[in-house]
């Protein structure tokens, strides 16, 4: 199992302080996305959201969906703490070979993750 992708976020107002970490990783057979929860000094507890292993696509719309309901709530509205994404040892490698100029000449491109919050906060009902 290696992650790919790890999310922290945190809610604090009042006595409360609240702690949301979601994690996509990479199994064997395919992708598995879980949420940890908790207050802040204490131990997370696991709410697995994919009950088996599924493609990318699916997990990655389902860690999106789920960062986004968590920024965009009504009542506990969290706040990004951090994001890790892990890098893919074949990626550098393939960087790595491209000539200079051609890296250049490339546009740095946005981020896949960027737009999830601002169009599936219309999903609520």
């Amino acid at each position: 199992m290696s992650l790919i992708e790890k999310v922290c976020l945190y809610y604090r107002e009042g006595k409360s302080d609240k702690l949301y970490e979601i994690h996509l990783t990479q199994e064997d057979d395919g992708f598995c996305v879980t949420g940890y929860n908790g207050r802040r000094g204490t131990k997370l507890v696991a709410q697995p959201k994919t009950p088996r292993s599924v493609p990318y696509r699916t997990a990655r719309y389902i860690f999106d969906n789920l960062e986004a309901t968590k920024l965009n709530h009504r009542k506990t509205p969290y706040h990004l703490a951090s994001r890790e994404t892990a890098v893919n040892i074949n990626d550098t490698a393939h960087r790595n070979e491209t000539s200079s100029k051609e890296v250049d000449m490339k546009p740095e491109a946005e981020p896949p993750h960027s737009y999830a919050a601002q169009f599936l906060d219309a999903l609520e009902l």
